[in-house]
């Protein structure tokens, strides 16, 4: 199992942060809470990945079984609530984890609203890859293709500005976690993320800054953000025992989230300018990238009741080659297929192709409730060419198909 004595604290703190709110709450009528509710639920995932091709390095494994709970509780009431959901995970690949999705308390006082402690915030528009996402730190147990966002200890804070809302963040700094030796979908070597190395201007007690204000415009949906912090993707450094070991940066991002919408389409984009950021080549130049795309809905596909959406963007990192991410002149085109069913069927499909060296990776994802309580999805990835991508090399024969079960209480 997974643990350090800054996990330990995290959880520790945001726990506390809980359990405090919990107590506070029913004695406080001026916030809203003279009268409040208890609500539990949850949910528990199993799941089941299989990879046909051999494996590219030694000690991977062909096949895993993932076992995931995430119950929850919500206490609320007129004006403020505080929830609580862990993630208890575990499974053949070892590596498990107990960690905080969400620990926190938030409420209004007056046009102010605020939150305090571990949550999960999402920024951007596009479908493929999301460059203005940048608060929380990713969990890579299940393999690097696969991430999960960390929920992040912060103070939030949020006022109805204009058209919109502005939020200003304080956010301490969680690392990312990284494959053990047996996963698919990882490097080449093994990742030592229990010995982080921290570099300009980064810290582990490092206390990000970070502000992003929000509305609409009629049609258009805008966001305009900024990050001041230690970043979540840091360069990895080899070490004399063979491994590798993640170094950090302190960066600075400012992002812009925009959707427009045209009768059945929608233009997309988010463009970020970044500076500290470690390159694939570990300079630390500023640069700019972004996605655009857009998306067209045929409602009633020739009268089937089905609706096919329509998905075609392009990522461009102006440093190209250098590009950390690998989207640096990409093309993904695909769809979704919604049933408009009792039992929420869908099926996405995208196709990403790397315009430079023509890797690409092609991805089908389905979804349907069994019932209300137990729901069923299933993804086939099939990469092509990657060894030609020097950012997804080492993923080259990983394509996987996944299944999963998830049951809802």
């Amino acid at each position: 199992m997974r643990a350090g004595n800054r996990a330990d604290r995290i959880i520790t703190a945001s726990l506390a942060a809980f359990l405090a709110g919990v107590a506070w709450l029913p004695a406080s009528a001026e916030t809203g809470f003279g009268e409040f509710e208890l609500e539990q639920r949850g949910e528990v995932t199993v799941e089941a990945s299989w990879y046909p091709r051999t494996a590219q390095h030694a000690g991977q494994a062909d096949s895993f079984l993932h076992l995931e709970a995430r119950p929850e509780i919500l206490l609320f009431g007129d004006n403020a609530a505080a929830q609580f959901q862990p993630r208890i995970s575990g499974g053949t690949a070892g590596g498990g984890q107990i960690d905080l999705r969400e620990a926190h308390v938030s409420g209004r006082l007056g046009e102010m609203d605020y939150l305090v402690g571990s949550t999960i915030l999402f920024w951007g528009k596009v479908e493929s890859y999301n460059p203005v996402d940048i608060v929380n730190a990713l969990d890579y147990s299940r393999g690097l293709l696969r991430s999960e966002k960390r929920g992040a200890p912060m103070v939030r804070l949020s006022w109805p500005v204009g058209l919109g809302q502005i939020d200003l963040l304080a956010i301490d700094f969680v690392e990312n976690v990284y494959p053990d030796r047996a996963l698919r979908e990882r490097p080449a070597h093994h990742v030592n993320d229990n010995a982080a190395g921290f570099s300009r201007g980064a810290g582990r007690d490092d206390i990000a800054t970070a502000a992003r204000w929000s509305g609409y415009f009629g049609d258009i949906d805008l966001g305009v953000s900024m990050f001041h912090g230690t970043g979540h993707a840091p360069r990895l450094l080899p070490r004399a025992d063979g491994t590798l070991t993640p170094d950090y940066s302190r960066i600075t991002q400012f992002g812009l989230d925009i959707q427009s919408l045209h009768g059945d389409s929608a233009v997309k984009a988010e463009l970020i300018r970044r500076r500290g950021q470690y390159d694939r080549l570990g300079s630390a130049d500023s640069y700019a990238a972004g996605v655009i795309g857009i998306e067209h809905n045929l409602y009633d596909l020739a009268e089937s009741g089905r609706d096919l959406v329509l998905i075609a963007e392009y990522a461009r990192d102006e440093r190209r080659g250098r590009s950390h991410s690998g989207f640096q002149n990409d093309l993904i085109l695909g769809g979704r297929w919604l049933w408009n069913d009792v039992e929420d069927t869908e099926i996405l499909t995208l196709l990403a192709r790397d315009l430079d060296n023509a890797a690409q990776t092609l991805t089908i994802t389905a979804n349907r409730r069994i019932t209300d309580e137990l729901s069923f999805e299933a993804t086939a990835r099939w990469p092509e060419r990657l060894s030609r991508d020097p950012n997804s090399a080492a993923l080259a024969r990983d394509a996987a198909i996944i299944a999963s079960l998830t049951y809802s209480f």
